[in-house]
């Protein structure tokens, strides 16, 4: 199995050692291939909450056989409160059989009052009590998380990332203090966007897009969606092959604008 097993590389400055590629239960992986992803990829992070049952009892399965210290859990909290914060932290670990949690996130940041009053104290009171290992936001408004980072001490960013939406490059990426959060890119195939052609160029495979975004040095994990064990089997064996060639980077970028474009055509935004 050794040609189709995953290293292991840092998550920032969190201290945690971290597959590459990370998997999420969003598109219904089963139980039997999150276990077999851990034994047989050597896949240690996993994104999961309450909502994805297969990979809730995958996870659960892989914690009752011992593995609770090799495998990185990343959740969080929907509601941006400091009751919120705590219900949802206690829901995800009581389902995953599990006194810790390793990356806790508010979901989808979209201004700085989301980690007002209670919410951000919330955060870090889990992190003193040893319940979290990091705290993190997930956010598409780039600025933001640098600055909400800074200002309550966030160890991690979840970021979207892809060949269509590039500037967590500049805004991001390129001014990140040294040490610096980990950063779990997700949206590699811009929600299937990137897997279809468009205005003659592309398309990009789902292990091409995780490809892309792996690319980037200040880029940690990037987020699977795998659906069955034969897609992930060959998402890894894709980040395995390393970064794209330089042609097929150009051929990536310049089909990723192609599909921005056709999105901020038609809705104004991207």
């Amino acid at each position: 199995m050794g040609d189709r097993t995953l290293p292991r590389r840092p998550l920032g400055r969190t201290g945690l050692a971290v597959s590459p590629l990370g998997l999420s239960g969003s598109f219904g992986i089963d139980a039997d291939a999150v276990e077999r992803a851990f034994h047989e990829l050597s896949v240690n992070h996993f994104f999961v909450t309450p909502r994805m049952p297969k990979l809730v009892r995958g996870v659960r399965r892989l914690i009752a056989a011992g593995h609770r210290g090799e495998i990185v859990l990343q959740s969080g909290a929907w509601l941006p409160t400091g009751a919120g914060v705590e219900r949802a932290w206690a829901a995800a670990a009581r389902q995953l059989g599990t006194d810790y949690l390793d990356v806790f996130q508010i979901f989808w940041v979209r201004h700085p009052w989301y980690l007002a009053g209670r919410t951000a104290p919330a955060l870090h009171r889990l992190r003193e009590q040893g319940k979290i290992r990091a705290a993190c936001i997930s956010t598409h408004q780039r600025p933001l998380a640098l600055r909400l980072a800074a200002e309550f001490d966030l160890d991690v960013l979840m970021l979207r990332y892809n060949a269509a939406h590039r500037g967590a490059e500049r805004e991001v990426f390129d001014r990140l203090p040294d040490p610096r959060p980990g950063i779990v890119a997700y949206t590699a195939t811009r929600w299937g966007r990137l897997l279809q052609p468009q205005d003659g160029l592309g398309p990009l495979t789902a292990p091409e897009c995780y490809r892309f975004q792996l690319a980037h040095p200040k880029v940690d994990v990037a987020l699977c969606g795998a659906r069955t064990w034969d897609e992930l089997v060959e998402d890894v064996r894709g980040v395995l092959a390393g970064p794209l060639d330089e042609r097929r980077m150009a051929e990536a970028r310049a089909f990723g604008d192609a599909v921005h474009r056709s999105v901020t055509g038609r809705l104004g935004f991207g």
